[in-house]
């Protein structure tokens, strides 16, 4: 529970922490003046607005990104093929058609 009155705080701000960081702040008398400032952006302590501050770690972003379906009835691509081919040793050239490797693949798949 928040006693009233309190203070609220922003990173960054007019006002300096060591380390080259900064804040602001902004009083809250009561519950409905906290709630709006919560609401733009503020936080109860220096250390949350810090966090709050910070951009997302690359990670994060990653999990984020949904990903693409698998697509299990389109024919493969001709990356796909080579991918497959090299995989399995199976000889292939620029002139060797994408049904002539397809074939090689599944004869290799099959030994």
């Amino acid at each position: 529970m928040t006693d009233f009155p309190t203070i609220l705080y922003r990173v960054p701000g007019p006002h300096k922490k060591p380390r080259g960081k900064s804040y602001a702040f902004k009083g809250a008398a009561d519950k409905n003046a906290f709630d709006a400032l919560i609401a733009k952006g503020w936080s109860a302590s220096y250390e949350e607005a810090l966090i709050a501050s910070q951009p997302l770690k690359p990670k994060a972003k990653e999990v984020e990104k949904a990903e693409e379906p698998i697509d299990e009835v389109s024919a493969p691509t001709r990356e796909e093929l080579e991918a497959k081919a090299e995989e399995l040793n199976v000889s292939y050239d620029g002139r060797t058609s994408d049904k002539k490797l397809a074939e090689r693949i599944a004869k290799a798949l099959e030994e």
